[in-house]
């Protein structure tokens, strides 16, 4: 009989983090277990199911309910889930003993013996691309046999070789009919307001990144780079619009602009074809301008890059390999381009004063929309490693329950922050605030009249009389560094 596995998005239940945002929305399906669900289903002659509880409304119960029925069930664990994956495990394992557990994703890529040794619920950690791992899995391979998993053994922890990278990436897809509606996303939160409602698909068609950013969590991939050819990308955009009559694609590539010759093949494939159809993409500080010209003339409306900080010096410190005048030469040529640009910023970077920040507010008003976050610190990052070294921190806080989900590089867990949480939060709001009545057109665009006139209003409102806000305004311009 064949096997039947669950996958599950580990993300189950609404946190709060404390810098006051939820903890992983779920904007996007969950892409990871789309792939690796797909890949059994054709290659291990199994049935599977995958679940993303919050957005399809999914209580314990019923989700319980659906593991009764199940021979394996993997979780995706993230690192501000990390505790909701214990918990998920243990209620599984509790639930139905004979279930095999299985937990993946990159917070635990470094963490997995730590893992099995805090958690009697857990079976086996995949490390790495869980394709083909996981279908050794399901076909009952030995354990010693299967490379890239660490398991249980005779009371010990045993840890496998790594498993090498896929390198068939064009095999990879993922069967949207495996995956919870698409309607439950919604459509692309940082669009103009005229594309956020058109039916949204979401890909990721290269994996990796060759850039070393002493912050990212990414560092698993070995800054390799693989991709999916233009050809075989545009074959299934042009069946998602036929088969789920999709309108709007959001590609999650760390970088889907780095190898120029493919971005002008999938561009010129995407015209020939006469496909009518919007994308967003990730780029990077430095882009090519033809590029942004041939992903305009395909109907990519919107990039997304991460500009981070506007100060030189912390653009060096983490190690971002650009700088603020790349940042502003691109931001220009996306203007000029028509695309819509989507930043992000990052506050509380290593060494990062008031003046450094200052520097990072006066960009703001020239990327159309941006994001902005605490640094979130994730498991054997450069930076996290230097860290680790001064002491500041060790693998014990990502099983204290004491730390917030998010472990943000705040001066109330790290001497050798700049700044404490309530600080940061209206750092961000300064960022938010001055940003609206920079680029009010923007804003209308984004929201609408009435939403962005609201929203244009507040700002004006709130930065001469919220006194907290205007403090920290003159503070800054002071440059005060304390």
């Amino acid at each position: 009989m064949a096997k039947k596995v669950l996958l599950i998005n580990g993300y189950f239940r609404q946190e709060r983090s404390e810098i006051g945002k939820n903890v992983s929305s779920s904007h996007s399906p969950p892409l990871g277990i789309g792939y690796i669900g797909t890949y059994l289903r054709d290659h291990a002659g199994c049935t599977v199911e995958l679940l993303d509880p919050v957005p399809q409304g999914l209580n314990v119960d019923t989700i319980l309910r659906k593991v009764s029925g199940s021979d394996i069930v993997g979780i995706s664990c993230y690192t501000d889930i990390r505790f909701q994956c214990l918990d998920l495990a243990r209620m599984v394992k509790t639930h139905k003993p004979s279930c095999l557990v299985v937990v993946g994703g990159p917070h635990v890529y470094h963490l997995d013996q730590l893992f099995l040794e805090q958690s009697d619920y857990i079976d086996i950690i995949v490390r790495g691309e869980g394709e083909e791992t996981m279908c050794e899995i399901v076909s009952d391979r030995p354990f010693p046999d299967i490379s890239g998993i660490t398991y249980k053994a005779g009371g010990k922890i045993a840890r496998n070789p790594d498993r090498p990278f896929f390198q068939d990436i064009e095999a990879l897809y993922i069967d949207y009919s495996l995956m919870p509606d698409v309607t439950l996303y919604g459509g692309d939160i940082e669009a103009p307001i005229d594309l956020k409602a058109l039916r949204t698909a979401y890909l990721i068609e290269s994996r990796g990144c060759a850039f070393k950013c002493s912050y990212c969590a990414n560092d698993h991939w070995r800054r390799t780079w693989r991709a999916t050819s233009a050809k075989k990308i545009v074959d299934k955009m042009e069946a998602l619009v036929s088969d789920f009559g999709i309108e709007y694609f959001r590609f999650y590539d760390d970088l889907f602009t780095l190898n120029k010759p493919r971005v002008i093949e999938f561009c010129d494939e995407i015209k020939r074809r006469g496909l009518k159809i919007n994308f967003r993409v990730l780029i990077r500080a430095g882009t090519d301008i033809e590029i942004l010209k041939a992903l305009k003339s395909a109907g990519c409306e919107s990039v997304g890059f991460g500009i981070e900080s506007g100060s030189d010096r912390v653009l060096q410190r983490i190690h971002k390999g650009i700088t603020r005048s790349q940042i502003l030469e691109t931001l220009k040529a996306c203007r000029e381009t028509g695309l819509w640009s989507v930043a992000s910023f990052i506050v509380s970077l290593p060494d990062e004063t008031y003046d450094d920040f200052k520097d990072t507010l006066s960009l703001v008003g020239y990327p159309d929309t941006f994001m902005v976050n605490a640094l979130m610190l994730f498991p054997y990052t450069p930076f996290y490693n230097e860290l680790k070294a001064n002491g500041e921190i060790s693998d014990d806080i990502w099983f204290d329950r004491k730390y917030p989900n998010r472990v943000f590089y705040t001066k109330e867990h790290f001497p050798s922050a700049s700044f404490y949480s309530d600080e940061i939060r209206w750092l961000m709001i300064c960022l938010l605030y001055y940003s609206h009545i920079r680029n009010p057109i923007a804003l209308l665009k984004s929201h609408g009249i009435f939403g962005g006139t609201l929203r244009f209003i507040k700002a004006l409102l709130d930065i001469p009389f919220k006194g907290r806000l205007d403090r920290l305004y003159h503070r800054l311009l002071s440059g005060a560094n304390s």
